[in-house]
């Protein structure tokens, strides 16, 4: 969901929310505050504002979860440190682990079904 791609995002860049929420023009925090406890949903004008506000962000990762939370730009003030690419590493790690345990509880179920379907064959007979 955006609100945890945006506090993850909140979090890898250090920054408080009220800094986060500076950084895009506002004075207070409290539309960020909103979005990540999933009271407003981020609006278009928000997410170019956070695009522009962090260049180093990857808009396929903030919109839809896709790719690498930062991208490597031409321009070497944007460009992504180690320590960003350390995260992205994390993150990945983190993605990578929830699809294993996801795969490997699906499995577990199919096995039981399996199971359950041959015991279920013996009394057939």
């Amino acid at each position: 969901m955006i609100e945890t791609r945006l506090q993850q995002l909140i979090d890898a860049l250090n920054v408080s929310v009220l800094e986060f929420a500076r950084q895009l023009g506002e004075r207070r925090g409290e539309k960020v505050y909103h979005i990540l406890h999933g009271r407003l949903k981020p609006r278009y004008d928000t997410l170019e504002k956070i695009l522009a506000a962090y260049p180093q962000v990857n808009g396929d990762w903030l919109l839809r979860g896709e790719g690498l939370m930062f991208r490597q730009l031409n321009s070497p003030s944007a460009a992504i440190t180690t320590e960003e690419r350390l995260r992205n590493m994390e993150f990945l790690l983190f993605q990578l682990n929830e699809r294993m345990a996801l795969l490997q509880a699906t499995n577990d179920q199919l096995r039981a079904d399996v199971a359950l379907l041959g015991h279920n064959k013996q009394y057939d007979l």
